[in-house]
């Protein structure tokens, strides 16, 4: 600025010093709103580019019931908000073969997670976020590491190992004195938990259940039902008392008396060693095939499931006091129950083939549990495999049940000394939107017992366990949808 100007301002500003400030100020606040108009832009080309923000993206995924809104403002009802499963939603959804050809890029992120770190004596409040690298630059997420390279811990998260999956979603509950496991709680003398296996021999319609049972507190029994063509059925039972790290609550490696389960690279192995039932089975799962864990609580009733084997393949030996089978790459299915099940009842199935697979399932509380006659939702799970491709298959759909008849009664199995009724077929219908499917059971086998948690039969209830061949038609995604396989399918009736 040179001496003259210097000069014409310093006897403006002295000759009209309100006017000068007046000018001043309204320069300055002028700049200011600029800047803040800048700052504003920058933060809405960022949110542009930003997939987690309702501004950015193709598809937002948040938990239901939570408001759109609350992502873009920052509302404070957005500050815990987590999406539930979402390994298993990237994974085995998003990447799953309904979606897979047409998602470029999905990228799960943590944003702006309140920490306290701890240093040098102090305890500081951070803001942390995170994601995966690779996915990050896929998706263009804005927060994105430059130059990021994933971690083996990345790895690992998008392409589990078997072990570590079977140990995260398979592990045991740990019961305290007043019931809780978590945040769940319940009557710890009505507690129970189980690791269930069924296997089948399509060729010779030979097949078995067996069960590691393990109750509160410290007991604990194996269970097996084996069925041979033309034989009665044999029932074991086999009780055991539990032992200092027998159930493990980190890992699927688990110990019920004669009974073991074992998980590595290759998938379970379950083992029995016992007189009256020898037991030696390889069960490999399909990858892509598995159902995460959910629990539904009402009152001080618990009903927890997850199903790590949705369609596998069993090699192996099963053998009682009547003979020895084998079993070579034979349909085996797994699932994990826990909770307190007296007076619960359900309708339940499962069935497989080389093209997919299905598990659907109601629950019913008792009505002390669920005054209004409520539920969960009925729905039926559908997994397919990517047609023509490489490629692991997934869940293509998740459907609300809206029909599940029994027909054909006839005379079925005996169950204390009274010949109760079984079905000859079970149909299943189920729909969502221009999704919708009809599961048809021929039933060409039936055994029923009486519920374990009313061993005295006070309910008057029988559980059948019903064996047969599945069909499933209907259109899932736009497209016809048809295969055919062995199935498994339980109820309850009344003698």
């Amino acid at each position: 600025m040179t001496p003259a100007a210097w000069l014409v301002a310093r006897r403006a500003l002295l000759d009209r010093p309100w006017r000068s400030a007046l000018l001043l100020l309204g320069y300055g606040t002028g700049v200011a709103i600029m800047i803040a108009l800048l700052s504003v832009g920058d933060a809405l080309l960022l949110q542009a580019r930003d997939r987690n923000l309702v501004a950015g993206g193709d598809v937002v995924v948040l938990p239901e019931g939570i408001d759109p809104a609350v992502i873009k403002v920052n509302g404070v009802t957005g500050l815990f908000l987590t999406i539930p499963n979402a390994r298993f939603l990237v994974r085995d959804v998003i990447g799953g073969p309904r979606f897979r050809a047409g998602v470029i890029a999905a990228a799960p992120q943590l944003s702006a997670r309140l920490l306290y770190v701890r240093a040098r004596g102090r305890v500081v409040a951070a803001s942390a976020s995170a994601g995966i690298p690779s996915l990050d630059r896929a998706a263009h997420a804005a927060r994105a590491v430059a130059g990021g390279v994933d971690s083996a811990a990345d790895r690992a998260w998008l392409d589990p190992p078997v072990a570590s999956l079977a140990d995260r979603v398979d592990h045991f509950h740990r019961v305290a004195s007043d019931g809780t496991t978590g945040s769940s709680a319940g009557d710890p003398a009505a507690w129970a938990e189980w690791d269930y296996v069924n296997v089948v021999d399509p060729r010779t319609h030979t097949y078995a259940y067996i069960t590691l049972l393990a109750g509160a507190p410290g007991r604990g029994a194996v269970i097996a039902r084996v069925r041979r063509p033309g034989a009665p059925v044999e029932d074991l039972v086999i009780p055991s008392r539990l032992r200092e790290g027998d159930i493990s609550t980190t890992s699927a490696a688990q110990r019920v008396g004669p009974a073991r389960v074992r998980v590595d690279a290759r998938g379970y192995r379950l083992t029995v060693d016992d007189p009256r039932l020898r037991v030696d089975l390889r069960i490999h799962p399909d990858r892509g095939f598995m159902l995460p864990a959910a629990e539904l609580r009402q009152g001080d009733t618990i009903s927890g499931y997850v199903v790590p084997v949705v369609r596998g393949r069993a090699d192996g030996t099963i053998e009682t006091a009547r003979g020895r089978f084998v079993l070579r790459d034979a349909p085996a299915y797994h699932d994990h129950n826990w909770g307190t099940w007296r007076d619960v009842t359900w309708e339940w199935g499962e069935a497989s083939s080389p093209a997919g697979a299905l598990v659907y399932g109601d629950v019913h509380l008792p009505r002390r549990a669920a005054p209004e006659g409520g539920g969960q939702l009925a729905t039926l799970f559908l997994w397919g495999d990517a047609a023509g491709l490489q490629e692991p298959g997934g869940l293509v759909a998740a459907l609300p049940i809206t029909q599940i008849t029994y027909a054909g009664w006839r005379p079925g199995p005996i169950v204390g000394g009274r010949r109760v009724p079984a079905p000859d077929e079970v149909t299943v219908r189920a729909a969502n939107g221009p999704d919708a499917v009809r599961v048809t059971i021929k039933i060409w086998d039936a055994l029923g017992s009486r519920p374990l948690a009313s061993p005295r039969g006070t309910t008057g209830r029988v559980f059948l366990q019903l064996r047969g061949d599945a069909e499933l038609r209907g259109t899932i995604g736009g497209r016809p949808v048809l295969w055919r396989g062995p199935a498994a399918s339980e109820t309850f009736v009344r003698p």
